[in-house]
This record gives C-alpha cells, sequence and structure tokens, in this order.
C-alpha cells in the first residue's frame, strides 16, 4: 500500500474509533454505574456522538474540507446506476420478508418512513462516508476487492462492539459472532453498490433501508434467510467483478 493511502486509512480509523470508543464506553460506564438511563438526554448525546465517529473520521482525512468537495463527495454517483441500489433494496426486503414470520408489533407502517430517515442519516447510513466512502476504495487501490471489503466490513464490525456493554441498548440480545457475519456479508453488498455506482449516498440509503427492514420485520435464521444472503453475496462478488 503507498503511504499516503496507508496514512489516510490509519488516520480514518484512528479518528473513528477513538471518537466513537470513547463515546461509547463512557456511556457504558455510566450506565453500568447507574449514573444515568436510557432516558437522560447525555445518553442521546454520546450513543449519537460516538455513531457518527465513522462520519467526523471521513470528513476529516479529506483533503479538501470544502462545503463544495464535501457535497461532491457524498452525492456524486455514476449515471444510470440507480437501478443497482433499487435492486439490492429489494432482494434485503425479498430475504428478510419471505425469511420472516412476524412483524414487531410496536413499529406501525406510518412510522417507517420516520425510521428509515433517521437511519439513513443519523442511524447508521451516516456511517457510510467512511467505511465505503473511504477506507473500501483506499484499500482497493492495493488489495483485491473481496480482501479489502473483508478488511472493511471486519474494522466495521469490530467498531460495533462497545454497543454490547451499554446498558439498555438491544445489542445485548443479540449474538455477537452471529452479527459479525450478517455484518461482513453486508458488507460485500454496500462494496458492491459503491463499488458499481461510486455513490456514498446510495450506500447510505441502502444502510437506512437495511436498518429499517431489519427493525419492522422479527428477523428468523432459517433456510430461506440463509441462501438469500449467501446466494446475494455470490452475486455481489460476481457483478462487482464483472466488466462493464
Amino acid at each position: 500500500m503507498e503511504n499516503t493511502n496507508q496514512n489516510t486509512v490509519v488516520k480514518y480509523l484512528i479518528i473513528t474509533f477513538l471518537i466513537t470508543y470513547v463515546s461509547w464506553f463512557g456511556l457504558s460506564l455510566l450506565t453500568n454505574f447507574n449514573i444515568i438511563s436510557s432516558s437522560n438526554i447525555l445518553f442521546n448525546i454520546l450513543h449519537i456522538l460516538g455513531g457518527f465517529g465513522p462520519t467526523i473520521g471521513a470528513i476529516m482525512v479529506l483533503s479538501d474540507k470544502s462545503f463544495e468537495n464535501i457535497k461532491k463527495f457524498i452525492f456524486s454517483y455514476k449515471k444510470n446506476t440507480t437501478w443497482i441500489l433499487l435492486f439490492y433494496c429489494f432482494m434485503q426486503l425479498l430475504i428478510i420478508g419471505l425469511s420472516s414470520s412476524k412483524t414487531n408489533p410496536e413499529i406501525p407502517l406510518f412510522m417507517l418512513i420516520v425510521i428509515f430517515l433517521l437511519s439513513t442519516f443519523i442511524g447508521g447510513g451516516n456511517e457510510e462516508l467512511g467505511w465505503r466512502g473511504i477506507m473500501q476504495p483506499e484499500l482497493e487501490k492495493k488489495f483485491s476487492y473481496p480482501i479489502a471489503t473483508f478488511i472493511t466490513g471486519t474494522a466495521w464490525m469490530l467498531w460495533h462492539i462497545p454497543l454490547w456493554f451499554i446498558d439498555g441498548m438491544g445489542q445485548q440480545n443479540v449474538n455477537y459472532f452471529a452479527y459479525f457475519m450478517f455484518g461482513i456479508i453486508l458488507s460485500f453488498w454496500l462494496a458492491t453498490i459503491y463499488k458499481k455506482t461510486n455513490s456514498v449516498f446510495y450506500c447510505m440509503i441502502f444502510h437506512g433501508f437495511s436498518n429499517t427492514v431489519l427493525s419492522y420485520f422479527m428477523l428468523e435464521i432459517n433456510f430461506i434467510f440463509i441462501i438469500g444472503l449467501f446466494g446475494l453475496l455470490i452475486f455481489s462478488i460476481w457483478f462487482a467483478n464483472k466488466k462493464e
């Protein structure tokens, strides 16, 4: 890896993990010692700040931090590629929807648009500026697409670890190994979306859509789910390496 690329990735990871780990592990201490609860405003501030670690890290490593360049970085895209985003959103909905027999009774349909917008711009999609906008393309300058994707996906999943230590977070009810494996597969989908569209914003939308679907459906690990995940994974690897 060239020094400039290596420095970019290292700097991005240091900033990202520092912001997130200080915020989220700090939140873990505050909640586990019963200093604050999940209803406290400080809880929400630290939770959101930690979630913006990759966003802040991405902007910090941009050589040109002007408003115009940041806007271009986020919203530029390759023409005639919107269908790729729509295809992945449809497949995600199909896989989760067909493999699930129940929906979350606490989430009415009219709330899905609100959940989607929050998930895209605050609760997940904002991370894509760093993982797919910076780290993935920088690593692909040195490594092959699968290796770069696996490294990015692994860093992404390790970044989430503090959430399992915060009292009151839903992650405490989720098996981390299963979460890790799902995240790696999701990384290949997102990496392919970025590779074929050159759009950070499309990755943000898909990330937000994915979180919305996973919130609405009661996830079940069954044959349909596994076949769907690995089927789209194989397609993503093939599609990413398909010459245009």
